[in-house]
């Protein structure tokens, strides 16, 4: 790495760290003055409310970011140009290309940095940091979901889960038997049916339990059903339910308790992009939702490059010119970047323009603006 790079860096790195730590603190500040009360009220240590601001400060990182980028790309080009640094390092046979092209790396890395926040950290700080908000901030744990019903779209099989266990850092690996009085039999835990390419059933079981354990389903006690030609369940008395006592392997049920989990997800922020695939592909299509926020959260991270793009010219007409034109040029741009960001969301979601085109168009639409705006700087 060359002298005039690793300067280059330095000059932009130190303000990015600036804006990031000033961003996050302000909002941090911001939210303790309204929640201060509530910590104290419920006595919660100080290592949960440090985790519990960790998984907010997460959630909101893919606007800091960009945020931040826009703000220290800014300062760094008025600095480079009003100190005339920028003309000598291009008299001394730099092209702009070079000079430019460490601001363009640490925006890559701070893209980069981005998504794998909201793949990593973000799906599971901020399902725990909601789950305690909504607990009044006490330290609870979430309790199993009751009647549960999954469809797999991708094989062709329904559950319906008396009980389970969904809490965000378990893997739902048990489904329990719900509680029942001493003199009748309970209903059965799990229940399982196949269905065929026409939606009929074909195939079914029942079973006390079911324990997700090296990879397979156990079924404890399972019962087999059995259907008609038009897939309605034959009583007991007309065909004979062939009874697997114990806990018996069922390898042909694919579906993972992680499935089951991400199915009855409703926030998708809480999950990774590789979930929400999951899911859509378990669930079938997917609602046009469900495909705009898979979409966004690859689309998303990319605004800190493209941000940065257009915030290159303007810092350096700061610099040249009147301050107040560059950063008046910078913050329209940037607020109608998020705008249109907005707008397209609305419709992405309603189906109607497809989400992926509503997830990446603002980038591709500023990428232009503000690659012409660069090109009249060379």
């Amino acid at each position: 790495m060359s002298l005039i790079t690793r300067y280059l860096l330095r000059q932009f790195l130190g303000p990015l760290l600036v804006c990031l730590v000033a961003f996050n603190g302000i909002f941090v500040l911001f939210d303790l003055s309204g929640h201060l009360s509530r910590f104290l009220d419920a006595d919660l240590p100080l290592p949960m409310v440090l985790k519990y601001y960790l998984g907010v400060v997460c959630t909101y990182s893919h606007w800091f970011l960009p945020a931040s980028c826009m703000l220290a790309t800014l300062y760094s080009m008025w600095q480079l140009s009003h100190h005339s640094e920028l003309t000598a390092m291009r008299a001394s046979g730099i092209s702009f290309h070079m000079l430019t092209l460490p601001f363009f790396c640490a925006a890559i890395a701070m893209s980069l940095l981005t998504f794998a926040n909201e793949e990593v950290l973000t799906p599971p700080l901020s399902a725990w940091s909601d789950r305690l908000k909504d607990s009044g901030f006490s330290e609870t744990h979430p309790g199993p979901a009751e009647n549960v019903f999954f469809t797999n779209y991708e094989a062709n099989r329904t559950w319906r889960i008396a009980s389970i266990d969904l809490s965000s850092d378990a893997t739902a690996s048990r489904i329990a038997i719900p509680e029942a009085d001493a003199d009748r039999i309970p209903p059965p835990a799990v229940e399982i049916k196949a269905r065929n390419a026409e939606g009929r059933n074909v195939w079914g079981v029942r079973a006390d339990r079911a324990d997700f354990l090296d990879g397979n389903w156990w079924l404890t006690n399972p019962r087999q059903m059995h259907f008609d030609i038009d897939g309605m369940e034959l009583p007991d008395t007309a065909v004979r339910v062939v009874d697997l006592p114990g806990n018996v392997p069922f390898p042909e049920l694919t579906e993972k308790p992680r499935d089951i989990r991400i199915a009855e997800q409703k926030d998708n922020a809480h999950l990774s992009s590789r979930e929400m695939l999951r899911k859509m592909r378990t669930s079938g299509t997917g609602s046009a939702e469900d495909r705009y926020d898979f979409w966004y959260r690859i689309a998303a991270p990319w605004a800190c490059l493209v941000i940065t793009l257009f915030s290159i010219p303007a810092g350096i007409t700061t610099g040249r010119q009147s301050v107040f034109k560059g950063i008046l040029l910078v913050l329209v741009t940037f607020f109608s970047f998020y705008a249109f960001s907005i707008t397209l969301k609305y419709f992405g979601e309603k189906g109607m323009i497809p989400p992926a085109l509503a997830a990446w168009l603002p980038n591709l639409v500023f990428l232009a603006i503000g690659g012409a705006m660069y090109r009249r700087l060379t």
